[in-house]
């Protein structure tokens, strides 16, 4: 080996190997192409893209998010993000948002999803303010966040709202405004991720399949399942007949949307949009059953600016989805742009599930991936201004204990907050 001197590493190496030789026990050996090429061959649009609009001014949102926890529950989440405005033959203008949120937290649940809620509330937040300060110099905005426009994981549960519901409502009323603005003013709201590993596209293939091959009995039978993973879980409360009907259409080793998209494509291009139901609601039970245990769990006026806030969130258009290879051989990006400049502005409560749009507007999407490959590097680098977002809105752990937490801590103080750091950190401290 490489010299590597360390208490643990003859364990560590032997289990390496124990796990590796478990790990190419359960690989697929075949090399059958995956089973979708062909569907997903029928949802791809090469695209050369052509110069960016020099009307247009490109928005990239970026931020970062720190904590601080002290003993018996204190926690502090520290939230800042940045938007640059670039527009042609003009230099950058810069928008700074910070948000913190303080507050007792003991459930580890809920120390995971703070940070995160208050991250998308600074934002969203200087995202808005950015494309307001575009507009107002009478260009049009392309506002680009990093990342998904799409909330993967909603907060559903009463829990959340009954402990920090002020966070809640101020993160659902941030995602709106901008999402209202972007609706009202007429211009593309998109987010970008680089290591996309979901099955939205995936999913949608194989129900195009089903019927294509003249099985829509069977695409019902699938119609629920998020993921080829939890479709093998109803396989086996299915009828064996159904189950064998499936297996055809089914890969042993399924590849997320990325990975599909990135070995059954050969040129650059963009795949047809995918517009995304929400993770919870539906125009069904779902979204009726969480304003009724709202109502019937919170005090009267934290229910009603909860549901007011999602009422309005589920009014906003939908979200869509669609992958862009830059060139022929790179990876693919995840692109997620409102529904509103796909000419579908329908509320997104309404939705049923997800759909493949079988006749969008591509204009809009386009004009999104000319800027996108303007700024295009390489899979790393993958868009300059977004490159310098993050390096601006990066929060440093040292940065942000040296610097920013000794005035959180005497400013708790001055409260009359008798603030104890956790064992843990008064032992780092003192190492």
């Amino acid at each position: 080996m490489s010299g590597v001197r360390d208490l643990f590493f003859d364990e560590f190496y032997a289990e390496l190997e124990t796990a590796m030789e478990d790990y190419e026990n359960n690989k697929d050996e075949t090399s059958e192409p995956p089973r979708l090429a062909d569907e997903l061959a029928n949802r791809w649009h090469p695209y050369l893209p052509r110069d960016r609009n020099p009307d247009e001014a490109l928005v990239s949102v970026d931020g970062g998010v720190q904590i601080s926890r002290f003993a018996y529950g204190g926690f502090v989440a520290v939230a800042r993000a940045c938007a640059l405005a670039h527009a042609p033959g003009e230099g950058r203008r810069l928008t700074k948002a910070v948000k913190i949120h303080i507050q007792e937290v003991y459930d580890n649940r809920d120390r995971g999803f703070i940070p995160g809620y208050a991250r998308m509330i600074s934002e969203y937040r200087a995202a808005a303010g950015a494309a307001r300060e575009v507009l107002d110099r009478g260009l049009r905005p392309v506002v680009l966040m990093d990342g998904s426009l799409y909330l993967g994981r909603f907060p559903y549960a009463t829990r959340e709202y009954s402990h920090h519901p002020a966070l809640i409502v101020e993160l659902l009323d941030s995602i709106s405004d901008l999402r209202a603005l972007a609706r009202d003013h007429g211009f593309p709201l998109a987010g970008i991720s680089k290591d996309s590993s979901v099955f939205y596209l995936h999913m949608e293939l194989l129900k195009a399949t089903l019927v294509r091959a003249g099985h829509p009995r069977l695409r019902a039978l699938v119609d629920d399942a998020s993921s080829p993973f939890d479709l093998s879980l109803k396989l086996g409360l299915m009828e064996e007949q159904d189950r064998r009907a499936l297996e055809p259409f089914l890969d042993k080793r399924p590849l997320c949307d990325s990975a599909l998209v990135h070995f059954c494509t050969e040129s650059e291009g963009y795949t047809q949009p995918l517009l995304l139901a929400p993770s919870l609601y539906r125009s069904g039970s779902e979204g009726v059953a969480l304003y009724k245990r709202l109502e019937r769990n919170l005090p009267r006026e934290t229910a009603e600016k909860a549901s007011a806030s999602l009422k309005r969130f589920f009014a906003n258009p939908p979200v869509a989805v669609s992958y862009w290879k830059p060139t022929p051989t790179s990876r693919p990006f995840r692109v997620d742009i409102a529904g509103h400049s796909l000419g579908r502005s329908e509320p997104w409560g309404s939705s049923g599930g997800n759909a493949l749009l079988e006749a969008p507007d591509h204009g809009a999407l386009e004009g999104v991936v000319d800027h996108l490959h303007h700024w295009y590097c390489n899979d790393v680098e993958y868009n300059v201004p977004m490159k310098q977002a993050d390096i601006l809105a990066h929060f440093d752990r040292n940065l942000y204990t040296t610097k920013y937490e000794p005035f959180i801590i005497s400013r708790l103080e001055r409260a009359g907050v008798d603030v104890m750091g956790t064992r843990r950190n008064l032992r780092e401290m003192g190492a």
